[in-house]
């Protein structure tokens, strides 16, 4: 048996396989916000998989944990992560492999979004294809000749940080001008907050006396036309396309896969994401790419970890 830990800002997931990768348990819990008390959590919800799955904790061969932020995939450390900042340097296979006694591996929150959405059927037609995650902030991952990349450590396609705004907005990380300031959930919030009162009937207005804003609540409104909520989602999806241009140029994919909560806006974003593309993008690279979205999102990061738990489990061997 393998599981996989799929850790959030907002949830953890975990799910439980066989060796032939069929799904023999899910959980999803709330992140706490200490470190020590997230560790508690992981080993909580492999103690509910074994258990809802009938069998012993010893009957698990490993264990692998997909963490947003730069990590040391070899070390098992998070050197930094901004869904959880109490990470710094943090030996987290380390403490898991302590606590529950089976070989741990640690992995990018992308990699194991891209790892679960190849296992899953989506990508498999193509050798070279991009993972692009749209949520708080913006992950990637990359299959190159049918092999995900990593990297040198793991921390490889963290294109949230690529700079597309020279001395533009500050970012967490440190940097100025990161494409997740620009194209990101937080982003798009961050847009109706500054423009809103250019458009005095926008139904927002009245919408955010009731209950707080988020991306969903933009994205509903634009499928309505309201005039805010539409140069909202046409302003971040100008910066992804920018991005995704840069990509291209890069990669020259056959295919790009979003994923992620705002992915779900797609049918808005792809079009102007593909016009951006067709006119920056260089000829020869740009054409013939596929642009597709995620289906069924909730569990696939952590089956994702679960197959990479057993890859590097058999890797070790």
């Amino acid at each position: 048996m393998f599981v996989g830990i799929d850790i959030g800002g907002t949830n953890i997931k975990g799910a439980l396989v066989n060796k032939s990768g069929k799904l023999l348990g899910f959980q999803k819990t709330e992140t706490p916000a200490s470190s020590e008390e997230i560790d508690k959590t992981i080993y909580s919800i492999i103690e509910n998989l074994a258990t809802s799955a009938t069998v012993s904790k010893i009957d698990i061969s490993a264990i692998c944990i997909g963490a947003a932020g730069s990590i040391d995939r070899v070390k098992g450390v998070v050197i930094t992560s901004p869904n959880i900042p109490s990470w710094k340097e943090y030996p987290l296979t380390k403490n898991i492999e302590k606590i529950t006694g089976t070989k741990t591996f640690l992995e990018n929150d992308a990699t194991v979004a891209c790892a679960g959405a190849w296992w899953q059927g989506k990508g498999t037609r193509y050798r070279n294809w991009i993972m692009v995650t749209l949520g708080t902030g913006i992950g990637g991952a990359a299959v190159i000749d049918n092999k995900i990349y990593t990297g040198q450590n793991g921390s490889s396609m963290e294109i949230g940080h690529m700079t597309i705004e020279f001395n533009g907005r500050k970012c967490v990380c440190g940097n100025q001008g990161c494409l997740e300031q620009y194209a990101s959930a937080t982003a798009l919030v961050g847009f109706i907050r500054e423009n809103i009162n250019k458009f005095p009937e926008s139904s927002i207005h009245e919408i955010i006396k009731r209950e707080p804003l988020t991306a969903k609540i933009i994205y509903e409104e634009a499928i309505k036309k309201d005039p805010l909520a539409v140069n909202a989602i046409k302003d971040i999806s100008g910066y992804l396309g920018i991005g995704v241009a840069n990509l291209v140029n890069i990669f020259n994919p056959e295919a790009i896969l979003f994923g992620g909560g705002l992915s779900q806006a797609g049918k808005i974003i792809i079009p102007i994401v593909k016009k951006t593309v067709k006119q920056r993008a260089l000829p020869g690279l740009k054409e013939n790419i596929k642009y597709l979205t995620l289906k069924d999102q909730s569990k696939i990061a952590a089956m994702g970890a679960a197959k990479l738990a057993i890859d590097r489990y058999n890797e070790a061997k």
